[in-house]
């Protein structure tokens, strides 16, 4: 987990301390002011954290009994209950992250209104002690626990015990648990523009995803979430680490690449694996209800904000975004299932961009003169 010192925390240290050179010492009064001012800037900034954890894990449930489906290997049991520890939150936020009930132990962050784990009773606060039989750890291992290991406990469509530690006293509960996807939610500010879906969990940040609007944050949860039921992540670094077998192949035979073998694997098949978390991830949305026509331009903006040049993979990309949302929409208007098969199967390919826009305005045509 990130642990760093947050920036804004810093800068007030270094002003203080500058202050504290050139003016009288404080007395008591004034330190303890400074001292609750600085506790409540903290509290505010932890909440301002967990705002855009908790839209996050709402948008992450309501996507997931659909991107199951995409890869059966990823299934999880989804109760609805969010746990976390005090590591997933910056260092600094520590007292403001206990006076939340958390530290070192596995705790309920967030529970998604309706779901079986507010049915059977779980509340924010309370502490997971066991689940299913298994103890759960403390201190260090916690949170890898809550990464790594806690999905692989809850049994699907069955009752779920658990025993929990509320405010001293334990309590157990059967909790069911339904067939979807489930991965952990790190909302941070030492990163900026980019979303890292690391195969376990997924990693926001904080300042680029507030203010967006509703569909704007449907958008980036999808294309974050499919490439981690891919396995996207993973099978970069497989291919990052073949390329590195051949640099030092190459450096044993007396030949230095400069590692370029290796960074050929890190990008290799990059454009690949985002046309398929976009063409994923449009059909996910899709069928949760979203709004997908304005996909492809939200992307184009950012990803033209971010690059400042449109290259010719990014416009690759944003072609078979709007040939993807033309294909779902062709298939609303036959009332057919909103389900990637040809892609699944195989037989997606990307068309002429001349195709394309014939293709959009068939559509466009056809939504205006319904047959009857």
């Amino acid at each position: 987990m990130l642990r760093k010192l947050p920036e804004f925390v810093v800068v007030c240290c270094a002003l203080l301390c500058a202050s504290c050179e050139t003016t009288t010492p404080l007395t008591p009064e004034e330190k303890a002011r400074l001292a609750q001012e600085e506790a409540e800037m903290k509290e505010r900034y932890l909440k301002r954290i967990q705002s855009v954890e908790a839209s996050c894990y709402e948008v992450l449930g309501a996507l997931g009994p659909t991107v199951v489906e995409y890869n059966e290997n990823e299934a999880t049991g989804y109760s609805g209950a969010i746990f976390a520890t005090g590591r997933f939150y910056p260092i600094d936020l520590e007292e403001a992250v206990a006076k939340q009930g958390m530290g070192d132990f596995v705790t309920v962050r967030y529970i998604v209104e309706g779901s079986p784990a507010d049915a059977g009773g779980l509340l924010l606060g309370d502490r997971l002690l066991r689940l299913n039989g298994v103890k759960v750890p403390k201190g260090e291992r916690a949170s890898t626990f809550v990464v790594e290991k806690m999905g692989k406990l809850w049994l699907v469509d069955e009752s779920n015990l658990l025993v929990i530690d509320r405010n001293g006293e334990e309590i157990t509960l059967e909790i069911e648990a339904n067939r979807s996807v489930s991965y952990s939610v790190i909302v941070t500010p030492f990163i900026r523009e980019s979303v890292y879906a690391e195969g376990k969990a997924i990693y926001f940040p904080l300042e680029s995803m507030e203010g967006l609007e509703e569909e704007e944050l449907d958008y980036i949860c999808a294309y974050a979430l499919v490439q981690n039921v891919m396995k996207h992540a993973r099978m970069k670094g497989q291919n990052e680490f073949i390329g590195s077998v051949l640099d030092l192949a190459a450096a044993v035979s007396g030949v230095n690449t400069g590692g370029i073998f290796g960074s050929m694997g890190r990008n290799a098949h990059k454009a690949g694996f985002q046309i398929e978390s976009d063409i994923l991830a449009l059909y996910a949305l899709a069928n949760a209800g979203v709004d997908i026509s304005g996909y492809p331009d939200f992307w184009e903006e950012k990803l033209l904000k971010e690059k400042k040049v449109m290259d010719r993979v990014t416009r690759e990309r944003i072609e078979a975004m709007r040939q993807v949302v033309a294909e779902i929409e062709e298939k609303r208007l036959r009332s057919e299932p909103i389900y990637p098969t040809e892609y699944l199967a195989g037989e997606w390919e990307r068309i002429d961009p001349l195709e394309l826009s014939e293709l959009i305005e068939t559509r466009g045509e056809a939504i205006e003169t319904p047959v009857n």
